[in-house]
């Protein structure tokens, strides 16, 4: 006899089912999470790509037609039509998960229509975001749209306080939100090997940038930063990564070619060994970085049981249990910076033990199905929910 089976819904063209960014691998790795405690999807995505790693779920994409400006986001609320077929066509479902996104209704629609649980997942205020990195022309729209899907969901799982503020803010009943941050398989990263160092950096301390090179995660600083702290002792830096500060961080390798090394963006899958190879995980968030994140980088390099050396910015000091560990320091502080470097590298001193299992993906794909009432390997989830 076949298990209920959960719709898992991106209708986002903006994430692939293979990248190694952030959203994709949130969306992966929590479909893992859930096929490891039992709990079957179905799942739908609007970004064509190779759809093997959510196995053993069913997976299959939808791809949105592109257009640019304006053209493209009358395809995406048009492409609604497309994704509702899919699901109806797959069911039927005891639930719906859903990732929100731009002009995305087809969740909503497919769960009213068959009185199903509908869970909606925020990481960002999608419409503001958009609009401030990417151009968002029917900004009206898309905030309109996606207010109704969160106000009509039966919960709603906010990645940060923030983010679960503003939405109260704009109408969704405290009651059904939730504050649900990134997470790790932690499994994969306490078994991880370490991967080898680049060779110029081997047998001293060695800090690791690994992430996008977005404006917002202060790569000009970590710069100035490590610059001060290589005056006052012998380490390295190793930038692995690429986006928008590249350039910069090759221009700084080459000024310091046996004190800087720069990797380019590596699979999600290598993540875990070249964590375990740094001595220290940098995040230098600006002063001016969203407040509503829940930051990846932070979560995956407690995980692989790494000292963490970043910005005093909410998201930071939220992810990391509101505690004050030796290596926060002031954003844009250069020597507030090389004080806790200072620190980090002589005690380091790890995230305690009840923060780091509080961020598995099991733990909250559990929470997670016992608000939709569904049951995984382990039996009933709804206590460990709090319905």
């Amino acid at each position: 006899m076949n298990r209920p089976r959960v719709a898992y819904l991106s209708s986002d063209p903006g994430i692939p089912p293979d990248s190694s960014k952030g959203a994709s691998v949130h969306f992966r790795e929590l479909a893992a999470a859930f096929a490891r405690i039992g709990v079957d999807l179905d799942v739908f995505l609007a970004r064509e790509g190779d759809v093997s790693g959510f196995l053993p779920h069913q997976a299959r994409t939808v791809p949105t037609p592109r257009g640019a400006g304006v053209e493209g986001e009358v395809l995406q609320i048009a492409h609604a039509s497309a994704l509702l077929a899919a699901l109806r066509a797959s069911g039927p479902h005891v639930a719906v998960y859903e990732r929100l996104s731009l002009f995305g209704l087809a969740g909503t629609v497919y769960a009213r229509s068959l009185g199903i649980p509908h869970l909606v997942e925020v990481n960002a205020p999608l419409w503001r975001e958009a609009a401030a990195f990417r151009g968002l022309v029917l900004h009206d729209s898309a905030r309109g749209i996606c207010l109704d899907v969160v106000r009509s969901a039966d919960r709603v799982l906010a990645v940060s306080h923030a983010l679960a503020d503003e939405l109260a803010d704009a109408g969704v009943r405290r009651d059904r939100l939730e504050v649900l941050g990134n997470g790790a398989d932690l499994s994969r990263f306490r078994r991880a090997t370490a991967a080898p160092k680049p060779a110029c950096l081997r047998g001293r301390p060695t800090l690791l940038f690994l992430g996008s090179l977005k404006p917002w995660h202060g790569l000009p600083f970590l710069l100035e930063g490590f610059r001060a702290l290589r005056a006052t002792r012998d380490c390295g830096l190793w930038i692995v990564g690429d986006g928008p500060g590249r350039d910069l961080a090759l221009a700084a390798a080459r000024q310091h070619p046996q004190d800087i090394v720069v990797h380019g963006a590596v699979p999600h899958e290598e993540v875990p060994g070249i964590l375990k190879a740094a001595d220290v995980v940098v995040a230098p968030y600006t002063a001016d970085s969203p407040l509503y994140f829940s930051p990846l980088k932070i979560v995956e390099a407690v995980a692989a049981g790494r000292p963490v050396l970043a910005s005093r910015v909410p998201c930071v000091v939220e992810t990391l249990g509101g505690g004050d560990l030796p290596g926060l320091f002031r954003t844009d502080d250069v020597r507030d910076f090389v004080a806790a470097a200072q620190r980090t590298m002589t005690d380091g001193v790890l995230a305690p033990d009840a923060l780091v299992a509080q961020l598995d993906w099991e733990q909250k794909a559990a929470r997670i199905a016992g608000w939709m009432g569904v049951e995984c390997a382990s039996g009933s989830l709804l206590e460990a929910a709090h319905v």
